[in-house]
């Protein structure tokens, strides 16, 4: 029986780019918040897709 780790991995990228994302928004808010301005984030499940502006 031969097994397919295509699933695994398939898995383990999205479940790093889903990090890696949430990671970068933080960071960007954070500039937002040390340049004295306001974050304004929306964003979707898991933050895969999110727009954000400092006001």
């Amino acid at each position: 029986m031969r097994k397919s780790y295509v699933p695994v991995l398939a898995l383990g990228f999205i479940l790093i780019s889903v990090f890696l994302n949430d990671n970068s928004l933080h960071k960007v808010e954070q500039s937002c918040i040390a340049n004295g301005k306001t974050p304004n984030v929306e964003k979707t499940l898991l933050a895969v897709n999110w727009s954000f502006s400092c006001r």
